[in-house]
Order: C-alpha cells, then sequence, then structure tokens
C-alpha cells in the first residue's frame, strides 16, 4: 500500500473542512468513546487506525485517564500536527504514534478496541479495504469492537441523487467554497464510496460481526462491529 500523504496546507485545514463536511463532525468521536467505554475509570489499549490531527487521540486521552492509545497514520505531516496536539494535552505518556501503516505494527501486541474514522475515503481498491481490515483483526482481541466512520453511499438506490445533492448543500450552507464542494463530492463519488452491504461483506471476511449502524448523516455512516 502506497503512502498517502498531506501537505502542509492541506493538513492544517483539514479539520476545518471536515465539520463543514461532516455534519456532527466533533461528536463523531464522543460517539465512539460511549460505544467503546462502560466505565470512565476502565484500563484499555486502544488502536487508533489513520490518526490524523489527533482527534480520537486527544478525545479518548482527555476522557479516559487509564486508556494507553497507539495512534498509526502514513502521512508524516498528519504524525507532526498529533504530537504536537498530544504535547499540548499533556498526553504524551500515555499515547505512542507511528509513522505508517497497521501492518507494520507488532502482531504481539493485543489492543482492546481499535477505530477507523474516514480512512476507507483514501483507500479505492475494495482488497486493499479488506487487507486493511484484516490487519486490524489480526490485533485485536477477541471480542473487541472496532469503530468504522466514513462515507458510504449506493448509486442505484432511488433517494442517491437527493441526499448528494442535500450533502452539497449542506457543504455551501456550511461555508465551503462551491469549486470546493464540487471537487470534494466528485472525488468522492468517483473513487472511494462504499455500500453499506458491500463493506459489511469485507468486514465479515476480516473476522468481524454484528455490525450495527449507529450514525448516518447525508453520505456519512457510522458502525460497531465486534472481532470474532
Amino acid at each position: 500500500m502506497s503512502n498517502i500523504d498531506f501537505d502542509t496546507k492541506k493538513a492544517a485545514h483539514y479539520e476545518d473542512l471536515a465539520r463543514k463536511a461532516v455534519f456532527g463532525y466533533d461528536q463523531l468521536f464522543i460517539m465512539a468513546l460511549s460505544l467503546l467505554a462502560e466505565k470512565q475509570n476502565e484500563s484499555a489499549n486502544v488502536l487508533i487506525a489513520g490518526c490524523g490531527t489527533g482527534m480520537e487521540l486527544i478525545t479518548f486521552g482527555n476522557l479516559m485517564p487509564n486508556w494507553r492509545l497507539t495512534g498509526v497514520d502514513p502521512s508524516e505531516e498528519m504524525i507532526k500536527r498529533s504530537k504536537v496536539n498530544i504535547d499540548i494535552h499533556g498526553l504524551s505518556d500515555r499515547v505512542t504514534l507511528h509513522h505508517g501503516f497497521v501492518e507494520s505494527l507488532p502482531k504481539e501486541e493485543k489492543y482492546d478496541a481499535a477505530t477507523l474514522i474516514f480512512v476507507l475515503r483514501f483507500i479505492t481498491e475494495g482488497r486493499k479495504k479488506l487487507s486493511l481490515f484484516q490487519d486490524i483483526a489480526k490485533r485485536l482481541r477477541t471480542g473487541a469492537k472496532l469503530i468504522l466512520i466514513d462515507q458510504y453511499s449506493d448509486s442505484n438506490i432511488e433517494h442517491f441523487e437527493y441526499m448528494s445533492k442535500a450533502w452539497r448543500n449542506f457543504m455551501k450552507l456550511s461555508g465551503v467554497p462551491s469549486e470546493l464542494v464540487l471537487k470534494i463530492a466528485v472525488q468522492a463519488i468517483g473513487k472511494s464510496f462504499f455500500t453499506e452491504s458491500g463493506i459489511q461483506k469485507l468486514l465479515t471476511e476480516a473476522g468481524f460481526s454484528n455490525a450495527n449502524r449507529f450514525y448516518n448523516s447525508f453520505m456519512h455512516g457510522g458502525w460497531v462491529v465486534q472481532k470474532i
């Protein structure tokens, strides 16, 4: 799998754009945490695949004082930004950052939970999506939960065009420039959208079960699944 990278300018504006393109963006990380944690003082070793600028690391680290977190990202610029944010929040003693892919993490270390939030959009091939799911599954304990959030839909369903237009309108009303809205929509629909049934099939093949959708907004969805 080739490196996925962001230049300094793109990385700097990533969170701002995400908030304008995804309804409830900041609350999604609290939702993910709510699905993974029963008690605030419990201990856990959690994998954040595609940690980006560190939103999960900061949210989980601040709210779960006994969690150890490993953030993985193939973008060096994103890892740098995660490091800055982690240091600002005083979490460096409980957070490990890894520049690379999940497949390069030690197989012997097992995690109690994992997240994969807005990562699949950068992976266009189904077999590479499956490979990522398998790499995560190999590093999870039996029964561990994986939170998956990303853009999805099915161009063959009746309301696809309606929801697609609504999503573009949402971005415009949120302040995203019209030319950027079109670029985002074209790239998303043309390259990385997946269907719910398609992604659940890959998750099952990778060793996950009990997929439950907990979030849906325009062209975005969130699922929690369990390692068999």
